[in-house]
């Protein structure tokens, strides 16, 4: 008896414990960096044409001929504008601006995505501080690039030029990838500015006060694919570093939970560079923030491939592959995550509320899961029943606990009981360990689909990816979750029992942060197995159920 008291006991901690350290101290970063890795051969992006399905896989710019003026040996004239002007790209998802100001890019939007004030999702952040670069804008000796480039539009590309006349020019030539979420770039530079980093960005986004200080909210990390591994880097703990970049480096920038905005370049980085900053939104220590200037090298002054800002839905990214989809991290139980997620796509396609889909997909689980939650409810209650001779048993051999001889006869006693009564010790607890996959899993989607983001459930819920902002389902969470244990057969010593008695309060000031999505779940969940184990004692004859006896009811407080 107490070895399956123990299980159970360390099943449900471990579940407690497993959430509540992956919010309060996530994993630390590992030592071993991809960028520090042997170089191994290059892969390329597939390319792909302007009006393709698929136009997020990069189409590399063809070089430019000899004779242009810029790749060739001849000194090209001094080349620049007199005036400020921004360009824009447009397709059915994004707009972009390019200025001419460092020919760099200035806005980044999402057009099917809103930000907080309701505005399409800006992807590039605007925040002005010292040290801020603009995706694209190049980076020598003197600081980030401010010079005037003369632009002009060719075949629906934008080409922007500069040089001072004395050897030194850069042509940079930035043009749509097709229908998708891309931009197809080359940039060739000369003379001095042939070893100039180009910017990949200075962070990502403009989040708003509840993301900044949220535990669970993950914005303007870094970001990069090497030798088919993701490294993530954290911008509150990575230091200045410059690396040798591998040869097969697939792409390197910016993420958050929900989107991404990545540099893919086509072999051509010979080095990346990595800067904290700290800035401040109003002044105070309080409000500071760090953040991170990602940057890179051109190797021989030539850089092509395609700067991609996208959302992280998994279809669109497991159309794009090429590693981008890597950037969706469901954690280590990923393949139960995304069959979940495919689920709660279906449901939604017939609800057409995502709060329902959730509600709908918790039953259709606790459905599937019954018969495992019927066999531990039995267990438990038969374990609870032969408390008493269990009992009977140990206070024999109160006095003998050092003997190891009368432990082992103590033990063999106690299984001859199990195997008399017909109870199996691990039946109550191994539905319980099965659980736990699914129970990460399903915490992981949550935390992750942006599906949930800004999607309205009912009444006061109008974001599933964010907070209950009353803390209504919370309570009614950790209600839930204490009627559940008041009601389920009571497993453990009297000291167990009162630890047991916490988890509901442990829980419920956990959930007050976490996003009104899981919440939503863990209390349908709750719900459904108060039912659950009524059913259960309704089966084996010990009815709690309205109408049952009241002997039924008071042999089950027992």
């Amino acid at each position: 008896m107490n070895m399956e008291k123990r299980l159970l006991l360390a099943f449900v901690l471990s579940a407690a414990i497993l959430l509540g350290w992956s919010v309060l101290f996530p994993p630390p970063q590992r030592q071993e960096s991809p960028l520090q890795k042997a170089p191994a051969a290059a892969t390329q992006p597939v390319p792909v044409a302007k009006d393709e399905q698929q136009p997020e896989e990069a189409s590399p710019i063809p070089p430019p001929a000899q004779d242009d003026g810029v790749a060739s040996e001849e000194i090209p004239d001094a080349t620049q504008a007199t005036a400020e002007e921004v360009r824009r790209l447009s397709n059915d998802v994004i707009t972009v601006e390019v200025t001419n100001r460092g020919a760099a890019i200035s806005s980044y939007r999402l057009l099917a995505y809103e930000g907080d004030e309701g505005q399409p999702l800006e992807l590039v952040q605007d925040v002005a501080f010292p040290g801020r670069t603009l995706p694209l804008q190049m980076l020598g000796d003197e600081g980030p690039d401010q010079e005037l480039y003369s632009v002009e539009e060719s075949e629906g590309s934008l080409v922007y030029l500069w040089s001072d006349g004395r050897g030194n020019s850069v042509r940079k030539t930035i043009r749509l990838s097709g229908k998708g979420y891309g931009l197809d770039i080359e940039i060739v530079a000369t003379g001095g500015r042939r070893d100039d980093l180009v910017s990949v960005g200075t962070g990502m986004r403009n989040p708003g006060e509840i993301e900044r200080n949220s535990r669970l909210a993950l914005w303007g990390e870094g970001v990069l694919l090497a030798d088919g591994e993701v490294e993530r880097l954290k911008r509150k703990k990575v230091k200045s570093v410059i690396v040798e970049a591998p040869a097969n480096l697939q792409y390197v920038g910016f993420e958050d939970a929900y989107f991404f905005s990545l540099l893919r370049p086509d072999g051509g980085v010979s080095e990346i560079q990595i800067e904290p900053f700290e800035y401040s939104l109003g002044g105070g220590e309080k409000e500071s923030n760090r953040i991170l200037r990602i940057s890179v090298v051109p190797r021989g002054g030539e850089l092509r491939g395609q700067l991609l800002g996208a959302p992280k839905e998994y279809n669109l990214l497991q159309n794009i592959d090429q590693g981008v989809e890597k950037t969706l991290n469901f954690g280590i139980f990923a393949p139960i995550s995304i069959l979940f997620l495919k689920v709660l796509h279906w449901i939604y396609s017939v609800v057409g509320n995502y709060g329902v889909a959730i509600i709908l997909l918790t039953l259709g689980i606790r459905i599937l899961l019954f018969p495992l939650m019927h066999t531990s409810t039995v267990s438990m209650r038969k374990m609870q029943k032969v408390q008493p001779k269990v009992k009977e048993i140990q206070a024999r051999y109160k006095k003998k606990k050092s003997d190891p001889e009368a432990r082992a006869k103590m033990n063999q006693e106690m299984m001859a009981l199990y195997k008399q009564e017909g109870v199996n010790p691990m039946a109550g607890c191994l539905p319980m360990l099965v659980q736990l996959p699914i129970l990460w899993a399903l915490y992981r989607l949550f935390l992750t689909a942006i599906e949930l983001r800004h999607a309205p459930f009912m009444l006061w819920i109008t974001d599933l990816s964010a907070k209950d902002p009353y803390y209504v389902t919370p309570i009614l969470m950790t209600a839930t979750m204490w009627l559940q244990q008041r009601l389920a057969p009571q497993a453990g010593d009297p000291q167990q029992q009162k630890i047991m008695r916490m988890m509901p309060l442990i829980f419920g000031i956990m959930f007050l942060q976490f996003p009104s999505g899981l919440v939503l779940y863990w209390l349908t969940n709750n719900v459904i197995t108060i039912i659950q184990q009524e059913v259960t004692l309704h089966l084996v004859g010990e009815r709690r159920l309205r109408g049952g006896s009241a002997k039924g009811r008071k042999d089950a407080k027992k």
